[in-house]
């Protein structure tokens, strides 16, 4: 009787201290020296295909998210990216098929809740497909960034992005060309007028780990 108390006892000091190293390993994930709960996030880049388009190349400065009202940080952003000397630069038509451009990384963040997501597009430029001309006989064009350089382009969330300590929330925007680049003219005899960039890009999915 007396050895199997000590058995029942033993378990239970092995699932305390379990229990214990668990805690331990969570708070050294989620806490930085400062004491800060901290969140990790990341950003990936998807696209569709294109008929008429055979390449759509976007060069990305920027990244960031938009916090609330009580956000101390410049404006309300959190930076996941920000090297305007060095932009990303991405082949959207290369994204197709479950293909994704991880274009952040993992980053800590501080915990709470962000209200909007932005990408900064210092510019971008798109190359026909063959047999496909514009109306002066180029097959390529760099086109008119609105908003892309300045304040950036917003992505439609589904919801707020609600930041939890210790865990990492990845989400995958839809930069889908036949949406964000719109074809003027026909794309027949005497070629393609123009193409404008109108950005709508969308949150397709979003994950938590």
């Amino acid at each position: 009787m007396a050895m199997l108390q000590s058995s029942e006892i033993g378990k239970k000091v092995a699932i305390i201290l379990a229990a214990g190293a668990l805690v331990l390993s969570a708070a050294a994930c989620s806490d930085d020296p400062t004491g800060v709960k901290l969140s990790g996030v990341r950003i990936l880049l998807t696209d569709a295909p294109s008929d008429v388009i055979a390449s759509a190349e976007v060069w990305i400065s920027r990244v960031y998210l938009q916090g609330g009202a009580d956000d101390e940080t410049e404006g309300g952003r959190v930076d996941l990216f920000n090297d305007p000397a060095t932009p990303k630069h991405y082949d959207l038509l290369t994204l197709q098929d479950g293909v994704t451009a991880d274009l952040t990384g993992v980053v800590d963040v501080n915990v709470g809740l962000y209200r909007g997501l932005r990408l900064v597009v210092d510019s971008a430029r798109v190359t026909l497909v063959e047999g496909v001309t514009f109306e002066d006989g180029s097959d390529n064009a760099v086109l008119f960034v609105p908003s892309g350089s300045s304040s950036g382009i917003k992505v439609r969330l589904n919801r707020d992005l609600e930041a939890v300590e210790g865990e990492t929330t990845t989400l995958t925007v839809d930069f889908d060309v036949e949406q964000n680049f719109v074809i003027q003219g026909s794309a027949g005899p005497g070629g393609i007028r123009s193409i404008m960039f109108t950005p709508m890009l969308r949150e397709l999915t979003r994950a938590r780990s």
